[in-house]
C-alpha cells in the first residue's frame, strides 16, 4: 500500500503511513507544546543524564571487554585479535544458533519450571561460559550441550559476565553423561 498524501510506502504491520501521523501529531499545537513542556521539566533532564551515564558506563565495560580480549590473543595466542575476529564471531553465532536449537529439543532438562524468558525476564545462560570456550578450543557442540545449560535472571545473568560456573573437567563428564543419556 502506498499512502495518498506523502507517497511513501505503508508497511503491512501499520494501518496507516508513519510519517504522516507523526507530522500530524508534532503540527497538533496541543502536542506538541505537552511534549516541548516535559522536555523542559528538571526531572526529565535528570532522567535522561543518568540515562545517558549509564549508556556511557556501558559502552565502556564493552571497550574492556573487546581491549581485554584482544590483548590476551596478544599475549598468550602470539598474534593479533584482528587476525581470529571473524572466527570469534563465527563461533559465537555457531553456539547460539545451536543453544537455542538444544533448548527447544530439551526444554524440560533446562527449563523444567518453565519460566519466561526475555529481555528482563531470564535468560538461557551458559555455565561454562562461550568466551572460555572460545579460548580453549572447545567444540561449540559441548558449549552448547543442555548440561551447560541454565536459566538464570536477566541481572544475574549480566552480572555472570564471562565467569565461569563450572570447571573445564565438570563440562566434559557433563557433556559424556548427557551422551550416554541420549544414546
Amino acid at each position: 500500500m502506498i499512502c495518498n498524501k506523502c507517497g511513501k510506502e505503508i508497511h503491512i504491520k501499520f494501518s496507516k503511513c508513519m510519517s504522516c501521523s507523526i507530522k500530524a501529531k508534532w503540527n497538533d499545537p496541543d502536542y506538541r507544546n505537552k511534549s516541548l513542556k516535559t522536555r523542559s521539566t528538571e526531572k526529565y533532564k535528570t532522567d535522561m543524564k543518568i540515562s545517558m551515564q549509564k549508556s556511557k558506563a556501558w559502552k565502556d565495560t564493552q571497550h574492556l571487554r573487546t581491549h581485554g580480549l584482544k590483548k590476551y590473543w596478544e599475549n598468550i595466542r602470539g598474534c593479533k585479535f584482528e587476525d581470529i575476529k571473524d572466527v570469534w564471531y563465527m563461533y559465537r553465532r555457531v553456539v547460539y544458533n545451536m543453544t537455542e536449537s538444544n533448548y527447544k529439543k530439551f526444554m524440560d532438562i533446562i527449563n523444567p519450571g518453565d519460566l519466561p524468558r526475555g529481555l528482563r525476564k531470564y535468560h538461557v545462560d551458559h555455565k561454562y561460559s562461550i568466551l572460555e570456550g572460545f579460548k580453549n578450543n572447545i567444540p561449540p557442540y559441548v558449549i552448547s550441550n543442555p548440561h551447560n545449560l541454565q536459566m538464570l535472571k536477566s541481572s544475574e545473568n549480566i552480572r555472570k559476565d564471562f565467569r565461569c560456573d563450572i570447571t573445564k573437567k565438570e563440562l566434559f563428564t557433563g557433556f559424556d553423561q548427557h551422551v550416554k543419556k541420549t544414546i
